[in-house]
C-alpha cells in the first residue's frame, strides 16, 4: 500500500521516521549524504534495534583511489578532513560522541561510494525490517539528517508491498556490496571519537602546564587534516627537540635523507618552541628554498611567516612590509622569519643586526654549507678557518635557546 507524506502537512520526524523505526530490527538506507545530526532525530529508535542501521552515501573519492584497501583508507581520510568536521562547533561534540558509540557498538555501519561509479548518489530510499519479519520501504527527497527530517520541505512516498521492498533492497545491495564501496577507516572512527572529546586550550594555559603535550599543538594542523599526518621518525624528532628545548635547549643535526620530510620536522619543532616562548624563530636557507619553506609552513602547518627579500619582509599572503633601511630586518612582522644564506656567506652587514637579537630557535637548512674553508691534501694538518656561514653560526649560537641544523648530504672536509 502506498502512503504519501509531506513535511508541509506534518513534520516528518514525528509523523514518519520515528514511528516507522519503532520495533524495527534493522534499517538500510541510501542517503545522498549522512549527517550525525540524524541521531538527534532517531537515535533512541536505532539504539533499540536488535540489528543495525546501514548507510551508503556519497564520497568525492576518485575510483582509482579505492582499488586497494590502503589507498582507499587514505583517500577516505582526506575526504573526511576536507569536510572540516572540527569546525562544526561545540554542539557537534554530543553528536560525535553518540555517533562513535553507535559505530563502536556495531549499531551503525557506514560505507561510502565514489561519486564517479554511478554518478552522484542522489537517490534517497530506505528499507525498514521489523521483529515480526514484515518490511516497508520509502523513497523521497530526504537525506539522512536532522535538517531533512525535521526542518526542510521534503516529500516521502512509502510502499510496503513485497515488490517495492525487493526493488529498493536490490538497489541498496548493489551499492553496499559494490567492490569500490569503502567502509569507514579507523582514522575516521578515531577522529570522530577525538572530536567528541576535543576542547580548545588557550596558548597561555597550555604554556603554564608543566606537562605540555606537543600533540595538542600539532593535531589540528593541515599536515594532519589535509594530508596523512606524520611518519614515526618525524614524531620522534619533534618530541626529541621539544623535550630538549623545555630543558637546556635543543642542539641537533637532522641528517635524514632526501624525501623524508625534514622541513616539516624542523618547522613543527620551531612552531612548538615559538608557542611556548616569546622570542622569534630564525630560519636560514638557500635562496632557492625560501619560498618552498614559506609555502610548506603555510600549506602543511598553517604557520604564518615572512621572507626577507633583501630589502623588505614579505609575509605568507605575499603582502610586502616596507622597511626603513637594513635595520628593519630586526622587525619581522611574523614570529618566524626566513632569510637567505647568501646574505651571510657574502658578508652582508645584515649579520650584525641579526646577531643583536635573541631567539627561541635558529634553523639552518642545507647545513653542510657551514664548514671550514676548503684546504688541499698537502695542508690537511694545518688549521683551517671557518667560512662566513660557519663563523656566523658560531657567533649567533649563544643568542638562541635552541639550534637545529639540517642536511641530507653531510660531509667532512678532512
Amino acid at each position: 500500500m502506498i502512503k504519501r507524506f509531506s513535511s508541509r502537512r506534518k513534520k516528518l520526524d514525528t509523523s514518519f521516521i520515528n514511528k516507522r523505526l519503532s520495533d524495527a530490527v534493522s534499517y538500510d538506507r541510501i542517503a545522498g549524504y549522512f549527517s550525525s545530526s540524524m541521531l538527534e532525530v532517531a537515535g533512541e529508535k536505532i539504539e533499540a534495534m536488535d540489528g543495525k542501521m546501514r548507510v551508503v552515501c556519497n564520497s568525492d573519492i576518485h575510483p582509482g583511489d579505492a582499488k586497494t584497501a590502503k589507498a582507499a583508507q587514505h583517500a577516505l581520510r582526506k575526504s573526511w578532513c576536507k569536510s572540516k568536521p572540527e569546525e562544526l562547533g561545540e554542539l557537534s561534540k554530543v553528536r560525535f560522541q553518540r555517533l562513535y558509540e553507535f559505530i563502536a557498538a556495531g549499531k551503525l555501519e557506514i560505507r561510502v561510494l565514489p561519486d564517479e561509479v554511478f554518478g552522484l548518489v542522489h537517490g534517497k530510499a530506505g528499507v525498514i525490517t521489523y521483529n515480526n519479519g514484515s518490511q516497508t520501504t520509502f523513497m523521497g527527497s530526504v537525506n539522512e539528517s536532522l535538517w531533512a527530517w525535521k526542518l526542510n520541505y521534503e516529500l516521502v512516498w512509502e510502499d510496503d508491498s513485497k515488490e517495492a521492498v525487493k526493488w529498493v533492497q536490490d538497489e541498496f545491495d548493489a551499492l553496499w556490496f559494490h567492490h569500490l564501496a569503502i567502509p569507514l577507516s579507523d582514522f575516521v572512527i578515531n577522529d570522530i571519537k577525538r572530536l567528541s572529546h576535543r576542547s580548545k586550550i588557550a596558548v597561555e594555559t597550555w604554556k603554564q602546564n608543566p606537562e605540555q603535550d606537543p600533540a595538542s599543538g600539532i593535531i589540528g594542523t593541515p599536515v594532519y587534516r589535509k594530508e596523512y599526518g606524520l611518519w614515526p621518525h618525524q614524531k620522534y624528532f619533534v618530541k626529541l627537540a621539544w623535550d630538549a628545548h623545555l630543558n637546556e635547549g635543543a642542539r641537533f643535526i637532522l641528517a635524514d635523507q632526501v624525501g623524508l620530510g625534514k622541513t616539516v620536522q624542523l618547522a613543527l619543532s620551531a612552531m612548538l618552541m615559538a608557542l611556548c616562548g616569546s622570542k622569534p624563530v630564525l630560519v636560514i636557507a638557500p635562496k632557492t628554498l625560501l619560498i618552498q619553506w614559506q609555502d610548506e609552513l603555510h600549506n602543511l602547518l598553517g604557520i604564518p611567516s615572512a621572507v626577507w627579500n633583501g630589502k623588505d619582509w614579505v609575509d605568507e599572503q605575499s603582502i610586502l612590509h616596507p622597511s626603513k633601511g637594513i635595520e628593519s630586518v630586526k622587525k619581522c612582522p611574523r614570529r618566524i622569519g626566513i632569510i637567505s644564506q647568501g646574505l651571510i656567506t657574502s658578508g652582508s652587514e645584515i649579520t650584525e643586526h641579526l646577531k643583536s637579537l635573541t631567539y627561541e630557535c635558529i634553523i639552518l637548512d642545507e647545513a653542510h654549507r657551514a664548514r671550514r674553508k676548503k684546504i688541499n691534501d698537502q695542508s690537511m694538518y694545518e688549521k683551517a678557518d671557518p667560512n662566513n656561514l660557519m663563523r656566523f653560526m658560531r657567533e649567533i649560537s649563544p643568542k638562541t635557546k635552541s639550534m637545529l641544523l639540517a642536511t641530507a648530504t653531510s660531509v667532512q672536509i678532512h
